[in-house]
């Protein structure tokens, strides 16, 4: 909510200065015609941000696999969505506040199913190395340094299957430092007006805006195409189910993000279901 905050700010104070044109990056390659990207690996069909769900989502065929990248006390990057771990795991504590060794000793798969027993919060380079070559990366920044998290990528050479999500002001560091990076943000409430997607790449010149498709509409959606932009939708809670991937798919989306990648992929196999005809 505070990266929401924060976008919504810059939009009424730096939405007249924008930036210059800039090159926009290319995005990851894809498998299906839509990108299927599973949240945190596939958080209903495996423990979320762990190594077993990252392999299932190889498995499965997704595009994309989500993570949430924190920092622990001695520096160390980890995957976490919470600031803390008890959701998740069998421990307790602010991901902050803990070294490396203590959330290395953690059971980050009992919680989900006693199948996934000993199952250990991975480390950002552990996920990194796993998924290289593999499926993409959706990098959502919760508690963490770009330089840092841009030297992981690097070193695994993961530069092209890699998108990154984060608040406005993060992201244009992320374009300033590395503008080969394709960057996600999430428009605020002000980009649903007409005319507002363009106002709001006037500020970050972005190469896919995100959002969960409750936000968005089929008007949204073919403003950001005439724009050059793409659009990954979050089918998390109502709408992630086969009728709502098919609501989305008709809106003309080019990515959505669920917990339940394999019934997207079924879907997106359907004989039955063809893109738009465009206009």
């Amino acid at each position: 909510m505070m990266k929401i905050a924060l976008q919504c700010i810059l939009v009424l104070t730096l939405g007249a200065s924008g930036w210059g044109p800039q090159r926009p990056a290319p995005l990851p390659a894809l498998k299906h015609p839509v990108a299927v990207i599973a949240h945190r690996g596939g958080a209903s069909l495996a423990p979320e941000n762990t190594l077993a769900a990252f392999r299932n989502a190889i498995r499965l065929g997704a595009d994309y696999v989500e993570v949430d990248v924190r920092t622990t006390r001695d520096g160390a990057l980890v995957l976490m969505h919470d600031s803390r771990v008890d959701r998740t795991t069998d421990g307790a504590g602010e991901v902050r506040s803990l070294s490396l060794e203590e959330i290395r000793r953690l059971d980050a798969g009992v919680r989900f199913h006693h199948r996934f027993s000993g199952e250990r919060v991975p480390t950002f380079a552990e996920t990194l190395e796993v998924c290289r070559g593999r499926v993409n990366l959706y990098v959502d920044v919760k508690d963490a340094a770009v330089s840092q998290v841009l030297a992981e990528i690097r070193a695994h050479g993961m530069e092209r299957q890699v998108i990154i999500y984060d608040g406005v002001e993060e992201l244009r560091e992320w374009k300033r430092v590395a503008p080969h990076i394709p960057v996600m943000p999430s428009p605020p409430r002000e980009a649903r007006k007409p005319g507002g997607i363009l106002n709001f790449l006037k500020i970050l010149p972005a190469e896919v805006l995100d959002g969960n498709l409750v936000q968005w509409t089929k008007e949204m959606v073919d403003e950001a195409h005439a724009a050059g932009v793409k659009v990954y939708v979050d089918n998390l809670g109502l709408n992630d189910h086969p009728a709502g991937f098919r609501r989305a798919l008709e809106m003309g989306v080019d990515g959505i993000q669920t917990d339940y990648p394999d019934r997207l992929i079924a879907v997106l196999k359907e004989r039955e279901w063809r893109p738009a005809p465009k206009p």
